[in-house]
C-alpha cells in the first residue's frame, strides 16, 4: 500500500513508455536507470539502434564530448547515442574492448572505454550507474551470464542513488515498492 494517492504519484517508466511498445529488454534497462521524462524519447529511438540479435543489459544518462546522450551496453557492443542529431555518437564491439574502467566521485560517475584505437570517455553519470554497466560489462566480455538481478543487490544499488542525491526520497520509495512486488 503507497502512502501517495495514485493521482498524485508520477507514472512509473513502464506506464510513460507502454504506448510506444517497446522490445522488454529496453524497458527492463530504463526502468532500471535513474531519469525522469526527459529521456523517454531518446530510449525509444535507441530501439532502432539495436539488432534482433542482442539484448539491451543496461542503460544510462551521460556525456561524451561535452554532449549529453545515452549510454548503452547490449549483449554484443556499447553505445553511445547522442541526444543531438550530429552529436558524438560510438558502438565498441564487446571483442574490441581492452578494458573498461569506472569510478564514482561525489555522486557523479565516469566511464572510460579502452580499445585498440584509443580510449573513449563518459562521464555525468548519475550515482553509482556506471560502475554497475563497467561490471556487467567485464562479465559479459569474460562470457560470463549477467546474473538475474537480486532483489537485495538492486535494493542496495537503489540505497546508493538515493544517497548519492540522484533519486529524491519519493522515486526512491516507489522503485523500492515496485522490487518488492517482484519479489
Amino acid at each position: 500500500m503507497s502512502l501517495i494517492p495514485g493521482w498524485l504519484r508520477p507514472p512509473r517508466v513502464r506506464e510513460r513508455l507502454a504506448s510506444y511498445h517497446l522490445r522488454s529488454d529496453v524497458l527492463d534497462a530504463a526502468a532500471a536507470m535513474a531519469s525522469d521524462q526527459r529521456t523517454d524519447i531518446y530510449v525509444v529511438h535507441l530501439e532502432s539502434s539495436l539488432t534482433d540479435s542482442e539484448t539491451v543489459l543496461r542503460m544510462m544518462d551521460g556525456r561524451h564530448a561535452r554532449v549529453m546522450g545515452l549510454l548503452v551496453l547490449t549483449s554484443e557492443r556499447i553505445l553511445f547515442r547522442s541526444r543531438h542529431r550530429t552529436g558524438p555518437n560510438f558502438s565498441v564491439p564487446l571483442e574490441e574492448v581492452l578494458a573498461i574502467q569506472a569510478y564514482t566521485r561525489r555522486g557523479t560517475g565516469t566511464i572510460r572505454v579502452i580499445t585498440p584505437y584509443g580510449s573513449l570517455t563518459v562521464d555525468q553519470i548519475l550515482g553509482r550507474q556506471g560502475e554497475m554497466l563497467a561490471d556487467d560489462a567485464r562479465a559479459t566480455i569474460r562470457g560470463e551470464p549477467v546474473p538475474n538481478r537480486d532483489p537485495l543487490r538492486l535494493l542496495a544499488e537503489l540505497r546508493a542513488l538515493r544517497d548519492s542525491g540522484a533519486l529524491g526520497a519519493a522515486e526512491f520509495e516507489i522503485r523500492k515498492a515496485a522490487i518488492w512486488r517482484d519479489i
